[in-house]
């Protein structure tokens, strides 16, 4: 008998079959993928471990934790589309099964019933979504393995595991199985005659008044916002879809943008003038022979050799500038701490630079033997994107610190570090003085590294001078090569890879999204026929309809959309201060204006399309059938 039922069933309600359908297969297929992309970026992380540590294992770094982000995020998205779609096609037979119930069914024949169709409609769908899935995983990981290739010390592959598929399988039926489970469970707690009195429109004792909107917008803007309203819970699914989707790709988009504005503001474009290869020899190793093969090769115009020393030191009040004393040096620097003399203990670092650079440095006409850089960043008065600078110490007064039991007089002042790759900002007070004066003062010169900064003639003979360069470092196993051009080009493949993984989890993201808009909407139009139907008994025309349905959707789409703008305007404050960028600069630069207004039109086109395609179905019905069915079959 319950066969007999279920095959009827199933054959007379072909649209709501499809729609099942439908979503199971997209559903499965959007697991799938995001299963198997996990399982490979997963994979690739344990590699990768093991290529530079030889240990294998995953450590939680942030690439890791985005992946296991985005993976739940698509994960429950999914769920939420394949739970809506069975239940806004189960709970319309609510009325239906009531009546069943009443001539004898019991709450057991009724979730065996359902849970049968649920297996004949969805376990095709599921099955063929899941195999195209894999193929697609497959097509994706084949680009990434192709934009990678030459990043990586091993090879990356694409891998499958039968885990994956019986997983992302498992957990798609399990979740339609789930979601045609609980109207029956509804009904096994209550009554026959509830059930069979059961209907669409839910009872609202209280209905929110739009009167404004009525008096801007029109009759038809306030009915949409009443059919919203008493339908906020049913709504509430689809719309966390949309703002989940909408807010997720374009706080990535954004991101991004942030991303490639600050690479573009790295040393790779900002210290171009400053040096084209840096060599880092780790320990007191130092060759002057070394040195000055550097110097005599061909297409090197200059090479600085530089050590840095930390130390303390003590600065008295009156050292201070008189703009410092007055900004108060405390609310500038918080490093900085005065002890009981009132002196203020600080950290100094001493750059040590060869002596024919040095000279340079402070010019041929000056014999300083320790020149101060005198600025401090003016916290007070600038923002960190923007730094004003003042002077730091007092250049009118003679200066004289001790630093390690040695005092060490200040006979010249800068506002600039020599010609390196080194950021001022992260020395609280910087001395720069020769090698030959250094060890006059009694100090053993030695550092953790020595750096040799180069410069070339031309960046077309970038290659082959390294390779000559690196030729000469055979002798020093300890040390570190880098290219400012070679290194420009693997950062920007790096971010051309990496925006790639983040625009196809955007991607997804956003189908799944969509996906669930469309899912969501229909089924909640389709819900609504006898809702309509009574609306015409009482004179509306399909046109009044029309302008419902269209005031519907222009809500459901522009609420989320707006509520992300909104919540990404504090988001991208925080982003851009991380980065360093003003707004000013990454509106003009890298806001993703025209991504963003095409995901906004997906969007609203899906909503629009989902409300159309019900909306036709509702102006199309027979009014007198859709009254009198008890069915409500679809």
């Amino acid at each position: 008998m319950w066969n007999a039922y279920s095959a009827s069933y199933i054959k007379n309600n072909k649209t709501g079959n499809r729609f099942i359908m439908i979503i199971s297969f997209l559903a499965a297929m959007m697991l799938s993928l995001v299963s198997g992309l996990f399982y490979n970026l997963w994979a690739d992380q344990v590699n990768q471990t093991v290529a530079e540590s030889g240990t294998s294992g995953v450590e939680f770094t942030p690439v890791v934790i985005a992946y296991i982000v985005v993976f739940t995020i698509a994960s429950l998205a999914l769920v939420m589309m394949i739970h809506h779609a069975f239940a806004a096609t189960m709970t319309n037979r609510i009325h239906q099964l009531g009546i069943l119930q009443s001539i004898g069914a019991t709450p057991r024949q009724i979730k065996s019933t359902l849970v049968n169709e649920v297996v004949v409609l969805s376990l095709p769908a599921i099955i063929v979504g899941n195999i195209i899935g894999i193929g697609l995983c497959w097509a994706v990981m084949s680009i990434i393995i192709g934009s990678t290739a030459n990043l990586r010390d091993y090879t990356l592959t694409f891998t499958y595991h039968p885990i994956v598929f019986i997983g992302s399988f498992g957990f798609s039926m399990l979740t339609a199985t789930i979601s045609a489970w609980i109207p029956a469970r509804k009904l096994s707690r209550i009554t026959p005659l509830e059930a069979i009195h059961y209907g669409n429109e839910p009872v609202i004792k209280r209905v929110k008044k739009y009167r404004i909107h009525s008096a801007i917008f029109g009759f038809y803007s306030e009915m949409a916002h009443k059919s919203l309203f008493v339908r906020r819970k049913a709504m509430r699914v689809g719309t966390m879809s949309i703002l989940l989707a909408v807010f997720a790709c374009i706080s990535i988009l954004n991101m991004l943008g942030v991303s490639g504005l600050s690479t573009e503001r790295t040393y790779f474009d900002r210290y171009k003038n400053n040096w084209d290869f840096l060599i880092t020899v780790k320990g007191d190793t130092y060759s002057e022979e070394l040195l000055s093969d550097i110097r005599n090769t061909e297409d090197v115009t200059g090479c600085i050799v530089h050590r840095i020393v930390n130390s303390n030191t003590q600065i008295p009040v009156d050292y201070l500038s008189a703009d410092v004393q007055k900004l108060s040096l405390e609310k500038l620097n918080s490093s900085f701490s005065a002890n009981e003399a009132g002196a203020y203990n600080t950290k100094v670092a001493i750059f040590i630079l060869d002596d024919k650079s040095f000279a340079k440095y402070r010019g041929d006409t000056n014999d300083a033997n320790v020149v101060a850089v005198n600025i401090i960043w003016d916290s007070v008065n600038s923002e960190r994107t923007d730094r004003q600078y003042v002077p730091f110490l007092n250049d009118g007064k003679e200066i004289v610190l001790n630093v390690n039991g040695k005092d060490i007089p200040v006979s010249a002042f800068s506002d600039a570090l020599p010609v390196l790759r080194e950021e001022l900002t992260q020395y609280a007070l910087t001395l720069v003085m020769s090698e030959s004066y250094y060890t006059t003062l009694g100090f053993d010169l030695k550092a953790e590294e020595t750096i040799y900064t180069l410069k070339m003639t031309d960046e077309s003979k970038n290659d082959a001078l390294a390779e000559r360069l690196q030729g000469m470092l055979e002798a020093y196993p300890d040390y570190a090569f880098e290219g400012r051009v070679q290194e420009l080009a693997d950062e920007m493949q790096i971010q051309q890879g990496l925006r790639m993984i983040v625009y196809l989890f955007a991607g997804i993201l956003t189908c799944i999204g969509l996906a669930n808009i469309f899912a969501s909407t229909l089924g909640q139009i389709h819900q609504r026929k006898r809702e309509f139907a009574r609306y015409f008994a009482v004179g509306l025309t399909p046109k009044g309809a029309a302008k419902i349905l269209a005031w519907e959707a222009a809500i459901v789409a522009l609420r989320p959309i707006l509520l992300t703008i909104v919540v990404n305007i504090p988001l991208m404050a925080l982003m851009l201060d991380a980065g360093g960028i003003t707004a000013s600069d990454f509106i003009a630069k890298r806001l993703p204006l025209i991504p963003a207004i095409l995901l906004f039109a997906a969007v609203i086109g899906f909503v629009a399309l989902a409300y159309y395609f019900g909306g036709k179905k509702i102006c199309d019905m027979n009014l007198v059938e859709v009254i009198k069915d008890d069915t409500l079959m679809l």
